[in-house]
């Protein structure tokens, strides 16, 4: 259910980026200064502390620069491609998480993982070969998709040091 439920938010938020006519960057500011200002008030409201080390504000403003180009090169990928290309391309994020999350977290890389892939890897390469008009929105989706895998590994291990809302204001 849970799975559903992330594909169905992915999926809907694509077609609002693809139906919204305001460029990415644009969108992208207005989105995090909407956030910021309520995530701000309920960080007010729950009497959490704003107060972080300036390592700490260092680390949460780089990944939040990686969120922020997540979402900007995702809704630029939409509208120069599609929504079904660009979340056909999203599908190379576990790929991506499985070759990376080891360096971050120190495991081994699971050979399944790497396995499914490559055959999403190949996939794709059929997909590219015919749509051919829509290679820029591919890149665009490829490089939001690797940073949204970063975003997630360095955000797991910063979730340790601060409350989960003030982690997000501050991103």
């Amino acid at each position: 259910l849970n799975l559903h439920l992330i594909v169905f938010i992915w999926g809907f938020t694509a077609i609002l980026g693809a139906l919204i006519t305001i460029d990415a960057e644009n969108l992208v500011w207005f989105r995090m200064l909407l956030a910021g200002v309520f995530l701000g008030a309920f960080i007010v409201y729950k009497k959490q502390s704003f107060v972080i080390s300036a390592t700490s504000f260092a680390k949460l403003i780089f990944v939040g620069l990686l969120i922020a180009l997540h979402w900007i090169f995702f809704f630029r990928a939409i509208h120069v491609s599609n929504v079904s290309i660009t979340l056909s391309i999203f599908s190379l994020g576990a790929f991506f998480a499985s070759l990376l999350e080891p360096l971050f977290y120190g495991r081994k890389i699971l050979w399944y993982e790497v396995f499914f892939g490559l055959i999403i890897i190949a996939g794709l390469a059929l997909i590219m070969q015919v749509e051919v008009k829509y290679l820029h929105g591919m890149y665009y989706a490829l490089a939001s998709i690797i940073l949204g895998v970063l975003f997630t590994l360095m955000n797991g291990k910063l979730i340790s040091d601060h409350e989960p809302s003030v982690i997000t204001f501050y991103e």
